[in-house]
């Protein structure tokens, strides 16, 4: 079982109303923008009001081992093995891709969530790099299946996990809220 699917199982299990893919997106938008200075209490809080509610103790574990998971994988020294919770490849390409889109706008919604602004000091690359997940995130059109299809939704992957590895960096240099 893929950690896409076990989170997808759980949250289901739980009757979270959450695509995985969007709060797994939430979960590292929101740490890009605070790093490690919310405490699993503060956390705690904020997967309730994710999931409007009282979050289950089973979801909320599983939240806090992707964070801890997340926090590892965006470090200096991770090799740059962050990865996007989505569907793999042997899901059909509209379902990946849509996955792709809720991601980004989990990611955007987490950023924003955090309270953090953007300085007109930032670099101009991270604020590129969250317009363009905004661009993404906005896409609503349906992917047909084809290799060109399928090269492109790889391409535009790759870029969302280059881009949230800048953007990780970049905030960091610059400190928390």
């Amino acid at each position: 079982m893929t950690v896409f699917e076990h989170f997808r199982d759980e949250l289901s299990r739980a009757s979270v109303d959450l695509h995985p893919s969007e709060l797994h997106g939430m979960l590292v938008g929101y740490l890009c923008a605070v790093k490690d200075s919310a405490g699993p209490g503060q956390r705690r809080s904020l997967f309730e009001a994710w999931m409007d509610g009282q979050a289950p103790a089973s979801v909320v574990n599983m939240l806090e081992e992707a964070y801890t998971q997340s926090l590892d994988s965006l470090g200096e020294y991770a090799d740059f093995d962050f990865t996007l919770m989505i569907p793999g490849d042997d899901e059909g390409i509209a379902e990946r891709a849509e996955s792709v889109f809720l991601w980004c706008s989990g990611f955007l919604s987490g950023f924003g969530e955090s309270g953090r602004q953007l300085d007109a000091d930032d670099a101009s690359d991270v604020k590129e790099a969250l317009q363009d997940m905004g661009r993404i995130a906005a896409m609503s059109e349906q992917v047909t299946e084809g290799e060109e299809n399928e090269s492109d939704l790889t391409e535009i992957v790759e870029f969302i996990r280059i881009s949230t590895l800048l953007i990780f960096a970049e905030t960091e240099s610059k400190g928390t809220h």
